[in-house]
């Protein structure tokens, strides 16, 4: 890791990836949760789960911000305080659409009915633009400006938070869906993160454990861009 002002620098292509994960799994459940069929709950209550682990790594990676960044950048006279309140702002309207999402979900999870089914669906696309806006500012604007307000230990900590915010269930997933996320562009930096003993596991389990989770959550449809993972 190189250094700016004689401290290491903080390792900000870390969240790029995992907000590549959280646009990834939003935007491909919308059509996995559709086409759930009606009275179908042992589908809908695996759905409703992978759903329901992804809203609580969401609202943590935003509590975790709100906490640890925005504080940090709004007492700094050099950074716009404007931009922190619409960062501040977007995660209000974000929360919003979680917590819609959030309460659709029981109802279906357990039910399966084509009402509460079409609640979950569009709450999940509604969720889309915003989270895509607010991510999309955050790499551009909020990014750059980490190297020299943070230590890589002190940003080191939002990482830590994500980790821990992962329900245990759905750790091996995720791990295979931050793979695919990291892309060609940044696999080799993906992979140069995770532990030697993860790492090996990523290489032997990870895509297959990817394919066979989203062939159970999609009903047996494999998308071409998961069999390519």
């Amino acid at each position: 890791m190189s250094a700016r002002n004689g401290r290491e620098v903080p390792d900000t292509g870390e969240m790029v990836v995992v907000h590549r994960l959280f646009r990834q799994e939003y935007e491909a459940s919308v059509a996995v949760i559709r086409a759930v069929a009606p009275g179908d709950t042992a589908r809908s209550a695996v759905v409703a789960a992978h759903l329901a682990a992804l809203n609580q790594m969401l609202t943590e990676h935003h509590l975790a911000e709100d906490e640890l960044v925005w504080p940090r950048l709004v007492a700094d006279p050099a950074v716009d305080k404007g931009l922190v309140a619409r960062m501040e702002e977007q995660h209000e309207r974000i929360a919003d659409a979680l917590g819609r999402l959030e309460r659709a979900l029981p109802d279906w999870g357990t039910a399966a009915d084509p009402g509460p089914r079409d609640a979950v669906a569009d709450a999940c696309a509604a969720l889309l633009p915003a989270l895509d806006e607010h991510l999309g500012d955050e790499e551009r604007h909020i990014l750059p400006l980490v190297p020299d307000r943070f230590t890589a230990q002190e940003w080191a900590r939002l990482s830590e938070r994500g980790r821990a915010a992962v329900p245990k269930s759905h750790r091996l997933y995720m791990l295979a869906a931050l793979g695919e996320a990291a892309g060609t562009d940044r696999r080799d930096e993906f992979l140069g993160r995770l532990p030697a003993p993860v790492r090996l596991l990523y290489r032997v389990a990870g895509p297959r454990l990817r394919r066979r989770t989203w062939s159970h959550l999609s009903g047996g449809r494999t998308e071409q861009r998961v069999a390519a993972a």
